[in-house]
């Protein structure tokens, strides 16, 4: 599909292996760095089923993926009054071919701090649960920082239960480009998602046609892109639904669980920083946005 087709997933060995019971290297032909994901140790005996675990080797078999953000009509009701109340994000992860719910994510930022993101979305914190089966499995961490265009730039930590990290998101600046970049827990590249700047959607959202989506593209540490991942806008710009967000994700040649679980969070991620917030709509889109920040 994206420049040779697919990588075949990754077998799971009987009982396990380390990193996260899957095989210690990628496919053959991914293109990966020396030594693959660089992922932390494999788990102690008896953590086998841990819900990290489980949704590890879930995610081997999953292509592709929906985000969907979940209503928040106290949201929604003051931003219409002109007085918007930010709520926590919540959002379901579905596998795109059966439905099935891989995770609920679950943003656990605290009240005070939820408000001061509206006016400082490049300094406040926030955090967000992974849920596997109604059971927390992952963490997404982004710390407070004192940020200043390409200064002290915001990254998100991705952590396990017990506080292994996992991988890292970072924000650089690029003028109106739309980049992050995802990384082992060792700071290896794993992949680029990369939104340029020359897209409808991005200048002039709407409702339908060409201005109805923003596509990113998921590139390997060489630049070549192996899958996709694509933001579809809001359907009705004035009424309740109109912040609630849809990320499809097509993994492509993203095999291993761990990189998957990296680019669902550079979609969360992305979500906080340029989609969640109604401001945009009176920032000249998401360029306006994006110019800002940078």
């Amino acid at each position: 599909m994206y420049g040779g087709g697919p990588v075949q997933g990754y077998v799971v060995p009987p009982g396990g292996a380390p990193g996260y019971g899957m095989p210690p290297g990628p496919a053959p032909g991914y293109g990966m760095p020396p030594g693959g994901y660089g992922m932390p140790p494999g788990p102690a005996p008896g953590y086998a089923m841990a819900p990290g675990m489980q949704s590890m080797e879930q995610l081997n078999y999953v292509s592709s993926v929906q985000i969907k953000e979940q209503v928040r009509i106290v949201e929604a009701l003051t931003a219409a009054l002109g007085q918007e109340i930010e709520m926590a994000n919540k959002y379901q992860i579905l596998d795109s071919k059966t439905g099935q719910e891989i995770f609920f994510a679950v943003e656990q930022t605290d009240c005070l701090t939820m408000q001061i993101k509206q006016c400082c979305p490049d300094c406040a914190a926030w955090n967000v649960d992974l849920l596997y089966q109604q059971t927390p499995a992952f963490k997404l961490e982004r710390n407070w920082t004192l940020t200043c265009c390409c200064f002290n730039r915001p990254v998100l930590y991705v952590k396990d239960l017990q506080g292994v990290p996992i991988g890292e998101v970072e924000d650089p600046c690029t003028c109106c480009n739309l980049v992050f970049h995802a990384k082992d827990h060792q700071g290896s590249d794993l992949v680029t998602i990369d939104g340029g700047c020359c897209q409808l959607g991005l200048c002039c959202p709407c409702p339908c046609g060409p201005c109805a989506e923003v596509k990113f593209e998921i590139q390997d540490p060489s630049g070549r892109q192996i899958g996709e991942i694509i933001k579809r806008l809001s359907c009705c710009k004035w009424m309740i639904q109109d912040d609630v967000d849809n990320y499809h994700i097509e993994f492509g040649e993203v095999g291993h669980p761990a990189a998957k679980l990296m680019v669902m969070a550079v979609a969360i991620f992305m979500d906080f920083k340029y989609f969640s917030t109604s401001s945009r709509d009176d920032n000249g889109g998401i360029i306006g946005e994006i110019m800002d920040s940078d």
